[in-house]
């Protein structure tokens, strides 16, 4: 049992890390995509629903509203 719940904690905390990383790279990414929107013209809003894709999704949630900002 108490290899279990060590094996449990391993892998949850790892699905934390990762989950962590991937928040931080979808922040980087937003923050390059509005620091560079000076040269290209290419901007995203800073609010509460892009920074939570951001966040959830990471660099490919960035992408993803790039196009849909290229759509609508």
């Amino acid at each position: 049992m108490f290899i279990l719940g060590a094996l449990l904690i391993f892998r949850l905390r790892r699905l934390l890390k990762a989950m962590f990383f991937s928040a931080v790279g979808g922040g980087v990414a937003l923050a390059a995509v509005n620091l560079t929107g000076l040269i290209t013209g290419v901007t995203l809003p800073l609010n509460l629903f892009s920074m939570g894709v951001c966040a959830v999704l990471g660099a490919p949630g960035v992408i993803s509203l790039l196009v849909m900002q290229l759509f609508w």
